[in-house]
């Protein structure tokens, strides 16, 4: 046949055979992708890693929980245990540092391992000064306290270090995610040539034909690798790796879904506590590895006992809690039982005995808007402490408020800080020093009447039983509640502890705002008391904070060590002077001049400055001059009990309901 053909065609069908093999080496580039077994390395190397950060984080927590037991007990097992699991941190750190060679990362571990030694010692040396006898218990706790506060900023670096790493192997896999459409790259050749060369491309359509098989098998293949790259990194993210349940990451992400999901229904979600009873001793005398086993063998037997729609997840040693949307009580409380049951009907067997289990439970009905996975514990740890009380394998529902007749003292203190109906707000005036005019108030937070009234006591109090965070947002919450009805323009500062920041969903703290600020402006006040490790943690929650369009306040400038570093990092609309540097301003020279450097560097960073604790008008001069803007103090008067402006006859402490 190809006799038969003349030269000029020999010519053509020879030529377009020669620009085919051209086009293809010039494409071929793009026809084989060489980073499968790259991606596929990179990819086991981030599951070591993920591992590793994994177990630092839950060795780290039970650290933090046996330097507690034995502050509060002094029992040197406590101290035993707690060198153990800083032994296994330390050993985690080590393996960390050997598994990553690229710089930017290692210095992050080094970092990280740097805040983890220095909290480490912090929480020995509070036990340490446990067992001196010089050293009041009150001091003890004090330092403990410290320490753990501490310690809660180094875990939840170890956790923003997990988050980085998701975010690195979620950019590798898209940079392999973005490969050419090769059938179509491959058919608009095709296409060209039969056009320009008719009868040689006709030649090699065979040969075509075959690429693009061999192209569409391998496309696939790569696909199937991302697909399935992708689906570890969602299980290495929100699973917890002995037991196969949610993390605490995964359950978060639960929590917003299903409180999203209860808002548009109008369902209703329940919380469930699961605590194993004698935990430790099954440790002490069988051994770690048993524990493990055990562990899994509970969540199995509660996976079994729920339904698919419901969430379960592991959030310490021993404790599980179970998310249930669309539910009443009642059933929460029968599959509570059932939990219950399965657990303590059914004993394990080892090779010479039977280990007989029990678990506790506490179970609470959530209310429609929960900001953090912390409010939930708190709601259902209350109920799970009595069902330990009243002498464990029992199941327990929280309780929506304590009678009439009883008093505080026979109340809980954590069911007496968490009920946000018994906390009141003040309002403190905040003056325009050039017109001395009032242009906002800060609103303050008052506790139950008694004991916990002044906020250092009953904050001090949320530390110490781990309900800061709840019982701040609540804080917050009605803070925001009080200006409702406000008519004036005006300016409205409300404090938030910088853990609290941290802790809460950016999402869940924004939705806690109104929609409809009627002219009101919020202003977040973030104490540098409260700072604790690097301020730069924070930026990313400042910036959405502005960007939603809530001013942010660095409060007690001047009382930290790093307050020049706070201000350039997070770089804050206000700046708020702590008193010790503005009382007297007029009289001392040296604190003119400190206010001086402070108006130059807030200055430069666009930022407003707010002097606290005026209580001279012979300072107000004095500080306009330097080029202060706001100022508060007794000078002004004293604390407001109603917000002028505010709804006839409301009082400032008034609940007004879940309204924002």
């Amino acid at each position: 046949m190809l006799s038969s053909w003349s030269s000029e065609k020999k010519i053509v069908s020879g030529f377009g055979v020669a620009l085919i093999v051209v086009a293809l080496a010039l494409f071929s580039p793009y026809l084989v992708h060489p980073g499968a077994r790259e991606i596929k390395q990179w990819v086991e190397q981030r599951q070591k890693v993920f591992d590793n950060l994994q177990s630092v984080l839950t060795d780290f927590r039970e650290a933090q929980l046996y330097h507690r037991d034995f502050v509060l007990s002094g029992d040197a097992r406590h101290a035993d245990d707690f060198n153990e699991a800083v032994a296994r941190v330390n050993e985690r750190l080590f393996s960390l540092r050997t598994l990553d060679d690229d710089t930017k990362t290692a210095e992050q571990f080094r970092r990280l391992e740097n805040e983890l030694e220095s909290s480490i010692t912090s929480l020995r040396t509070a036990m340490n000064s446990r067992k001196e006898k010089s050293i009041t218990p009150k001091r003890v706790m004090e330092m403990s306290d410290n320490a753990l506060v501490q310690s809660n900023a180094a875990a939840a670096s170890v956790e923003r270090l997990e988050n980085d790493q998701i975010k690195l192997l979620e950019e590798r896999i898209s940079q392999y995610s973005s490969l050419p459409n090769y059938q179509v790259l491959v058919g608009f050749l095709l296409i060209t040539f039969l056009g320009l060369l008719g009868l040689g491309t006709f030649l090699m359509s065979k040969n075509w034909q075959n690429s693009v098989e061999s192209l569409k098998e391998r496309n696939q293949l790569l696909e199937d690798q991302l697909s399935s790259a992708q689906a570890h990194l969602d299980k290495l993210a929100n699973k917890d790796l002995l037991t196969e349940v949610l993390n605490v990451r995964g359950l978060e992400q639960s929590l917003i879904a299903e409180q999203n999901r209860a808002g548009r229904a109008g369902a209703q979600l329940v919380g469930m506590l699961l605590n194993i009873d004698n935990f430790r001793r099954v440790n002490e005398g069988l051994g770690h590895a048993v524990g493990d086993v055990i562990l899994k063998e509970l969540s199995r037997r509660i996976g079994n006992t729920l339904r698919p729609s419901d969430h379960i997840g592991r959030i310490g040693r021993d404790e599980f809690l179970v998310l249930l949307p669309d539910t009443q009580l009642a059933y929460a409380m029968k599959v509570a039982e059932r939990i219950r049951l399965s657990v303590s009907d059914s004993p394990l067997r080892n090779a010479s005995d039977l280990i007989h289990l029990t678990v506790s439970a506490g179970v609470a009905t959530l209310p429609q808007k929960v900001s953090s996975l912390e409010e939930v514990l708190t709601l259902t740890r209350s109920a799970l402490k009595r069902s330990k009380l009243s002498g464990k394998n029992k199941v327990s529902v929280a309780r929506d408020g304590a009678s009439e007749d009883e008093s505080p003292v026979a109340r809980d203190i954590v069911d007496v800080l968490c009920d946000s109906s018994a906390f009141r707000t003040v309002f403190q005036p905040i003056i325009d020093l050039s017109t001395e005019q009032v242009s906002g108030y800060e609103i303050l937070s008052r506790g139950p009447d008694g004991a916990f009234e002044s906020p250092a006591d009953f904050f001090r109090v949320c530390v110490e039983n781990n309900i800061l965070t709840t019982v701040d947002l609540s804080c917050v919450k009605l803070c925001i509640n009080a200006t409702n009805g406000v008519k004036q323009n005006m300016r409205f500062h409300l404090n938030i502890f910088p853990s609290t920041l941290l802790d809460t969903p950016i999402e869940q703290l924004l939705s806690l705002f109104p929609t409809q600020q009627d002219g009101r402006v919020f202003c977040v006040e973030i104490s540098e008391q409260q700072f604790v490790g690097d301020p730069a943690y924070m930026r990313d929650h400042v910036n959405a904070l502005k960007q939603a369009g809530i001013l942010v306040a660095i409060d007690d400038v001047g009382f930290g060590r790093s307050s020049l570093e706070s201000l350039i990092l997070l770089e804050p609309d206000l700046v708020k002077v702590d008193r010790k540097y503005v009382t007297g301003v007029s009289v001392e020279p040296s604190k003119a001049r400190l206010m001086k450097r402070l108006a130059n560097v807030a200055k430069s960073l666009g930022a407003e400055i707010v002097a606290e604790g005026i209580e001279n008008s012979d300072d107000i001069p004095v500080l306009k001059e330097i080029g202060v803007h706001y100022g508060q103090g007794w000078l002004f008067g004293e604390l407001l009990e109603v917000l002028p402006g505010a709804p006839a006859g409301r009082r400032a402490g008034d609940q007004v309901g879940d309204t924002v």
